[in-house]
């Protein structure tokens, strides 16, 4: 959660990128905590870069290689939002797992050498509490060392995020660059599940970005607001984002929607309010699905007991199915068939409660609305459906009226490598000309 991230989703399905040339990469697993990577580039000449990732904790389980990956969290689509709810859930997940590792607060390095230009970059990351991180970023670029005095940036992140909202204080060596960024997120959550595997019903997210130049005095502004649902009329997710930057002059709306597990529909409107210029651009993608993969032991037991037991009530969905119907103090209702009443068994203790719990039994009934029950149900086996699914391929392709140009990419998966192409045409000329095209291999062991 982040306001760097906030047009992710329109950018991953209007601004995608197109390979240029023939690209090859490999990478390995060295040790439970380093890893390795080359890449090879050949446009016009051969090229490439070499990287190396170091991380202080054992990260056997977070690590697959591309023939196990699963191609949905590797391809660039519709990125569904988490709600406060869930990033507590997930908080609380971290700080579980931080208790079977040694380092709690854990470092990363990274680095990367491009070649023949010896252009170098790389990043440290470090975890000061929970809630806080520190990002170091820097790049040199030897080549240029006789063309400016600047030839080295330094960028330093200093990362504030809890379940409601997140902070970042950036300074950069460039011009003496200072930034402040911030994200507050609201969200409502489903009014009948407690399950952290699904998301909640509404998130609406509003941040803003300032920056300030000290060396030029020139200053930088932009925010943006973000309304993300899981339960729209017919059940399926959708975003829509409206970003401003009043100094520039320029208003951004977007509306992206899911209307089924395999496409993704996105809109863009952009325009000036200084030179009075638009552009409205379409894109889409469409993914190849070759099967369901079976579903959690936990989803299987709850499905068996509802069919076994039609006749148990649950009024929180993905908990544990109640066996008895007996009052207690968390205020569940549970069955005691052994409770009799005037000398006889009573199957339904109903009778037996007393005017309050007969009053809050009648509430929790009469709060339940027969439509929405039926559109959170739509929105949670929609999800749970898209986790399961094994997609093998997926398409790609935007337009931009006011620049006259298409886009087009393919992405999909052959035996264990992960492969990606694509073109962008310009339309400005009479005749349609290939602007970029291109082919990118991967594989990781």
């Amino acid at each position: 959660m982040s306001y760097e991230q906030i047009l992710r989703t329109p950018n991953n399905l209007l601004q995608f990128k197109i390979p240029s040339g023939f690209q090859v990469s490999v990478a390995s697993k060295n040790t439970e905590n380093s890893y390795s990577s080359a890449t090879l580039r050949q446009l016009n000449r051969l090229n490439g870069s070499v990287s190396y990732f170091y991380s202080s904790n054992d990260m056997k389980n977070a690590y697959k290689g591309t023939g196990t990956l699963p191609l949905w969290s590797v391809i660039d689509d519709y990125r569904f939002i988490r709600s406060p709810k869930q990033e507590r859930v997930l908080q609380r997940r971290k700080k579980a797992e931080k208790k079977d590792l040694g380092d709690r607060n854990p470092y990363l390095l990274y680095g990367k050498m491009y070649f023949p230009s010896q252009f170098l970059e790389g990043m440290i990351v470090k975890r000061l509490s929970d809630s806080t991180q520190m990002t170091l970023r820097f790049i040199n670029t030897p080549k240029f060392r006789k063309l400016t005095k600047n030839c080295s940036i330094l960028t330093l992140y200093l990362q504030r995020q809890n379940d409601h909202n997140a902070t970042d204080f950036i300074y950069s060596s460039t011009e003496s660059l200072l930034g402040l960024r911030c994200l507050y997120k609201l969200g409502s959550d489903f009014s009948l599940s407690s399950s952290p595997g699904y998301t909640d019903s509404t998130s609406l997210s509003a941040g803003f970005e300032l920056w300030f130049a000290l060396l030029s005095m020139s200053p930088g502004l932009s925010t943006a607001v973000r309304y993300s649902t899981h339960i729209s009329s017919s059940g399926k997710p959708l975003t829509m984002t409206l970003a401003l930057n009043p100094l520039l002059g320029t208003i951004e709306s977007t509306y992206s929607i899911k209307p089924g597990l395999n496409s993704t529909f996105c809109s863009k409107y952009t325009f000036n309010i200084y030179s009075y210029e638009s552009d409205f651009l379409l894109g889409f993608s469409l993914f190849r699905c070759n099967g369901y993969n079976p579903p959690s032991p936990q989803l299987q037991l709850t499905n068996k007991t509802i069919a076994d037991s039609p006749d148990k009530v649950s009024f929180q969905a993905g908990e544990t199915h109640t066996e008895n119907l007996q009052p207690n103090r968390s205020n569940t209702i549970q069955r005691d068939d052994t409770k009799k009443v005037g000398g006889r068994s009573d199957k339904y203790p109903f009778n037996v409660m007393d005017e309050d719990q007969h009053h809050q039994l009648l509430t929790t009934f009469m709060g339940i609305t027969p439509g929405k029950l039926l559109t959170e149900n739509n929105a949670r086996h929609f999800l749970d459906t898209f986790n399961r699914s094994q997609f093998s391929s997926a398409f790609k392709c935007a337009a931009s009226v006011a620049r006259k140009d298409v886009k087009f990419a393919w992405e999909g998966r052959f035996k264990d490598l992960l492969l990606s192409s694509g073109v962008h045409i310009d339309c400005n000329d009479s005749i349609p000309r290939v602007d970029k095209c291109g082919l990118e291999i991967q594989y990781s062991s």
